[in-house]
């Protein structure tokens, strides 16, 4: 019976995947017909409907699927490494010191979408997971991490905030559209440079599947099985911190994808084991991404993603600390 509700549930999330996919490259400000899509996917021209497709709608959807899969894998390795439920890249201000890290590089003149600033983000968001690490091995309360990580959130906000202040150029304005979060910024040269650094974090956390699995009973545990917890500990945070600073630098500040796709994964299929929740919990987010990306432009994407977000947070709070931890 298990097995049957699992098999259905990464069925019915790969076919949802696929129809968001073709919506995203059907509607927006113009509609394309979709057998004008299929044409121009496979037959590229110079008409109007192949250069929207190729210059903002495949960019976009390519860039909302792995911002989706990127962040939901992340919350739930930063959950299950931290044994607590509201962890994620946002809430721990992971995300805050990517956007550091983005803010320092565009207010120094460095060009959207360079490796410069995908650089600086993945810089700031590994500082402060470091933090988080230190303050993790200080203290057995899961709750002084929530605390820590909104401290830090607040005083990078700061730095930001002087930065702003002191700093009239056209970087400014750049890092101010780039705060509000987006899909569509992202180019066709952009998709190869967030690709290679997404499959490297997924290959960091994918290689350390059973100390996550084992991680849910605490390090000693694992400790016991033989596996070398120092290593993998250091090789999941390095890639949630990876794939938390990509998405922050190519997409902006995306929130509660990585705090509540995981608690979703879970109530759909039902299972700790990662080999299973990972990826469900992937599809899971690439679909939420999807569906917020639908919206029009002048819905904030943040707004939509915390429709979801905060019912999530709240059930969550309400039940308790959740079967999985």
């Amino acid at each position: 019976m298990f097995l049957r509700r699992r098999l259905f549930g990464f069925i019915a999330l790969a076919v949802l995947i696929v129809l968001l996919c073709v919506a995203t490259l059907c509607y927006g400000v113009v509609d394309i017909p979709f057998a004008s899509v299929v044409q121009s996917l496979f037959s590229p021209g110079d008409d109007v409907s192949s250069n929207i497709l190729w210059n903002l709608r495949i960019p976009k959807m390519i860039a909302a699927v792995l911002a989706g899969a990127s962040l939901a894998v992340s919350g739930l390795s930063l959950q299950t490494v931290f044994r607590n439920p509201l962890a994620g890249p946002f809430v721990l201000g992971i995300s805050s010191g990517a956007s550091l890290g983005v803010a320092l590089a565009l207010l120094a003149g460095v060009g959207f979408g360079s490796v410069g600033v995908l650089g600086s983000a993945a810089l700031g968001a590994l500082l402060v997971t470091f933090i988080v690490m230190f303050v993790a091995t200080r203290f057995a309360q899961t709750g002084v991490l929530l605390i820590v990580g909104l401290l830090t959130g607040y005083f990078i906000d700061a730095i930001v905030s002087v930065l702003i202040a002191g700093n009239s150029s056209e970087s400014l304005r750049v890092y101010v559209a780039w705060g509000m979060g987006s899909f569509g910024r992202v180019t066709l040269g952009d998709v190869w440079i967030f690709t290679c650094a997404i499959l490297v974090g997924l290959v960091l956390i994918g290689g350390s599947l059973r100390y996550l699995n084992a991680a849910l009973l605490g390090d000693d545990f694992a400790h016991g099985l033989g596996l070398n917890v120092k290593r993998s500990k250091i090789c999941v945070l390095l890639g949630a911190s990876l794939l938390a600073g990509t998405t922050t630098a190519f997409c902006g500040p995306v929130a509660f994808i990585g705090i509540a796709v995981p608690h979703l994964a879970y109530m759909l299929f039902k299972t700790t084991n990662h080999r299973l929740l990972l990826p469900g919990a992937a599809l899971c987010g690439v679909a939420l991404a999807l569906l917020a990306g639908l919206f029009p432009a002048s819905v904030p994407l943040n707004a939509v993603l915390s429709l979801v977000g905060v019912p999530v947070i709240l059930w969550v709070l309400v039940r308790g600390s959740g079967a999985r931890f």
